[in-house]
């Protein structure tokens, strides 16, 4: 019996780790432009389903469907979530009135943790990142060009100037300032105005997933300790025969008496990790006043810097290398991707107006000139930058002069002088 209990059981972790394991890469990891496994599932499969639907519907009834759609991972989010508290009200909150390990109060804690949670994904998916329009560019001009990541030049879409550390995002039609990426499980955009109450639904989710899997795991746990089932001993029906008890056979033993709170329970504990490890890159991050799409363009002028230094050192024993000093980095601009909550839809490159004939000595890898210190980097966050009075003012300035609009072109209110009368 304990082998087969074994087998069977391994079986079952292996089965759930490879199929969430394959769903993960191939619907979330995978780059479609680069991965045939990431195109066809992302890409080809939906495209073919929509027409076949498009045939049966008709394409008015596709275009509702397409904006449910654009909302399925919130829909995803809120079966999981609410399916997840849904068994734990019902079969979690008996476990923990029949324990004697762990207090009745806990329940009522639940239902705060849970109704955080829900307000916490509320906001997030509600608040506006900021919208940079030809009226508002003066509202969210607060960086400097560092004429690597960002340069003084027009957004192709808007036909305005692209303010440093924005971006316009495709998903939700508008430029965003200090663009972080856009997340599918709210629905929305994150940037200047709305990291902060993103950070909160990570944190949150993390603490929901944490406690939640200490909970349930203590009042299971309890009634193993309650009913000595360790050293019990089980009956094997198949084969007649009676087995002692050890952790494998108690854990298999749980699992089928508590199916829906150890699925929970398990889905819970791989969340924490997962989301842990999200919540520690993001607070990393912020520390380092960074976005999700400036890290990713970081490590492409990273990869372009060690490339140069390598010819560098090869042509320096060949003596076939310019002595200009390029420590400002590379002649043009990193390239800008859309970017989704793991990263660039593409591989950020570094792009020069064209290739260099001879090595040169690329200098010092250049720094973040937006990295204040871990303090005022998370003040920026918790207190956005288009909030404070400063910025407010220069939009104000900006907005009527005599009466008429005035379009914001400087980054310094003080060099913008009325018209005379």
């Amino acid at each position: 019996m304990k082998r087969n209990m074994i087998y069977s059981l391994s079986f079952q972790i292996s089965a759930f780790t490879l199929t969430f394991g394959a769903f993960t890469y191939a619907c979330i990891i995978a780059d479609p432009d680069t991965s045939n496994v990431g195109r066809i599932c992302t890409r080809t499969i939906p495209s073919v389903l929509l027409e076949q639907v498009e045939r049966l519907v008709g394409r008015k009834q596709l275009s509702k469907l397409e904006k449910l759609m654009n909302r399925s991972l919130q829909i995803v989010y809120l079966v999981i979530v609410l399916g997840s508290w849904s068994i734990i009200f019902t079969y979690g909150y008996e476990a923990i009135e029949n324990s004697n390990h762990i207090h009745n109060n806990h329940k009522y804690v639940g239902y705060a943790v849970f109704a955080v949670c829900m307000t916490s994904w509320h906001y997030a998916c509600t608040t506006s990142p900021g919208n940079i329009t030809a009226q508002t560019i003066s509202l969210f001009d607060h960086y400097e060009y560092d004429n690597l990541l960002y340069t003084n030049r027009e957004c192709p879409t808007l036909k305005i100037r692209k303010v440093a550390r924005s971006k316009y995002d495709r998903c939700t039609k508008r430029h965003v300032p200090r663009f972080d990426h856009f997340c599918g499980w709210l629905n929305q955009a994150v940037g200047e105005r709305n990291y902060r109450w993103f950070l909160l639904f990570l944190i949150v989710h993390v603490v929901m997933c944490v406690y939640g899997s200490w909970a349930m795991a203590t009042a299971l746990y309890g009634e193993v300790v309650d009913k000595n089932l360790l050293s019990a001993t089980f009956f094997d029906t198949s084969s007649r025969t009676e087995v002692k008890a050890d952790y494998i056979i108690v854990f298999h033993y749980m699992c089928m008496r508590y199916f829906e709170i150890m699925g929970v329970l398990l889905l819970m504990t791989v969340m924490s990790v997962c989301l842990g490890m999200f919540l520690g890159f993001h607070l990393y991050i912020t520390a380092r006043n960074m976005t999700t799409n400036e890290f990713f363009k970081w490590k492409a002028v990273h990869k372009w810097h060690k490339k140069e230094t390598r010819k560098y050192q090869l042509a320096l024993k060949n003596g076939t290398f310019l002595k200009v000093s390029k420590q400002n980095g590379p002649d043009q601009s990193v390239s800008d991707l859309d970017v989704g909550c793991t990263g660039p839809i593409g591989e950020a490159a570094v792009s020069e107006a064209e290739e260099d004939k001879h090595a040169f000595d690329p200098g010092p890898i250049p720094q973040n000139i937006y990295n204040k210190g871990v303090i005022a980097n998370f003040m920026e966050v918790l207190r956005p930058l288009s909030f404070r009075e400063k910025a407010i003012q220069r939009y104000k300035t900006s907005l009527r002069v005599d009466g008429c609009l005035f379009p914001y072109e400087t980054a310094n209110v003080e060099t913008t002088k009325p018209k005379s009368a």
